[in-house]
């Protein structure tokens, strides 16, 4: 049995009572969790981490928090000297114990990192810039874009206990003639997980700019020239998880929709593009191995493709005949936020098409087991899809799936505190 692959092993687990009780050995399973979850499992039994994906499948029976992200400053409680601006809730990441969130003051007054514990009690806060564009922790530190009081884009380090550790570098400009000049839309930030010292800032108008975070310096910048499109808007992109120095970039042109593999070593411009035959993309984030993932504004689905069947040929008619989608995983509404992270795939949609009541969060997994999840989010009445204005609307790491609910609140949902006892008592 120990030469078997996980997904082997699982069908054994379910084959026979003798075979089922020969696999109920942790050792087996133990030795096959560094290369399906790099940063563990979430449950003390590796059997019961690898039945259920991590623990996400018991999604409904997971304990889940509403955080208070931004703080209410009407009523006796509001502290001396505190600014009466209404700020919105704009990005979250999360790891095993902590939520960093950024948020924006309307018009532009500040914005703020805001880190909390997992129980929703503000650890601290640092007021960084005129707008905060998007935040990730990347190990002890928090990484975070950001416009200075001229409106300059710059990457900032906040270290563990909310201390400003230093400013990286000023971005260059996304874009001539925006105003405010400079900041010209840096809309997120994307940190290949095989290379987590370099940084991918990128701008809906189509530019992108890397920077090595041990020295700040920026390794190459690239205007929306390289798309090779005029009309290319919407722009996003994710970093390769295996190949830190490559990139899918995403884009709409016209009523089409387009996905294209980039060098970050080189401005020389795609190297694949591939049509995905929707008007409408929202996302794109990365997958398994050669795998990207998007979801489109009229899909409920999202979509999986094989970044090797990609056309290396720039004319857009032969990109758009190629047609290397793998599978899809349906949601209950019509474009679906989404996040994929230690082999987990969670997102959240609104509700039936045409309404915008209510919104579900699901957990797909494909390997060793498929597995596909739901739960309806009862704290979001009204789901406005106010999270496809931000880099990201969810998150999942470190045993938890973070979402923003509003502009004032994040739910979380808490895998590391089920039982085991009652994991393995369904299974």
């Amino acid at each position: 049995l120990r030469a078997l692959s996980a997904q082997q092993l699982c069908c054994c687990d379910a084959t026979c009572k003798a075979l089922h009780a020969a696999a109920r050995d942790e050792s087996l399973w133990r030795s096959l969790c560094e290369q399906h979850w790099p940063s563990g499992p979430n449950l003390s039994s590796c059997r019961a981490s690898f039945s259920s994906a991590n623990g996400f499948a018991h999604l409904r029976r997971l304990p889940r928090r509403v955080i208070d992200v931004v703080e209410r400053k009407d009523g006796p409680g509001r502290r001396a000297g505190q600014r009466d601006v209404p700020a919105q809730v704009t990005s979250v990441d999360a790891d095993a114990t902590r939520l960093v969130a950024s948020l924006n003051a309307k018009g532009g007054a500040y914005g703020e990192v805001v880190c909390l514990s997992r129980t929703g009690v503000r650890r601290w806060s640092l007021q960084l810039g005129r707008l905060l564009k998007d935040v990730r922790i990347v190990g002890e530190h928090v990484l975070a874009l950001y416009a200075d009081t001229d409106w300059e884009p710059k990457l900032a380090v906040v270290g563990a206990n909310g201390a400003l550790r230093g400013q990286l570098c000023s971005l260059p400009a996304a874009s001539a003639g925006v105003v405010p000049a400079g900041w010209g839309s840096y809309h997120g930030l994307a940190v290949p997980p095989s290379q987590p010292d370099t940084a991918l800032a990128y701008s809906v108008s189509g530019c992108w700019c890397a920077v090595d975070l041990p020295t700040g310096a920026t390794l190459l910048h690239a205007d929306a020239g390289h798309l090779g499109s005029p009309d290319a808007e919407h722009y996003s992109l994710c970093a390769d998880p295996l190949h830190p120095h490559l990139a899918t970039a995403a884009w709409r042109a016209g009523a089409r929709s387009w996905l294209g593999r980039v060098d970050v070593r080189c401005g020389a411009g795609l190297q694949a593009l591939l049509c995905t035959r929707h008007s409408g993309l929202l996302r794109v984030g990365a997958g398994r191995e050669h795998r990207v993932l998007t979801s489109h504004a009229r899909c409920k689905e999202i979509e999986v493709w094989d970044v090797r069947g990609f056309s290396s040929s720039h004319d857009s008619e032969h990109a758009r005949s190629s047609q290397p989608r793998v599978e899809a995983w349906r949601c209950a509404g019509n474009g679906p936020d989404f996040d994929f992270n230690d082999g987990v795939l969670a997102a959240v949609s609104a509700g039936a098409p045409g309404t915008s009541f209510g919104a579900k969060l699901h957990v797909f997994a494909d390997a060793p087991r498929r597995i596909a999840a739901d739960v309806p989010l009862s704290e979001i009445v009204i789901d406005d899809s106010y999270r496809h204005t931000c880099p990201r609307g969810i998150r999942v790491g470190g045993g938890t799936i973070s979402l923003i609910a509003d502009r004032r609140r994040a739910i979380q949902c808490l895998v590391a505190e089920t039982s085991v006892e009652s994991v393995l008592g369904i299974l």
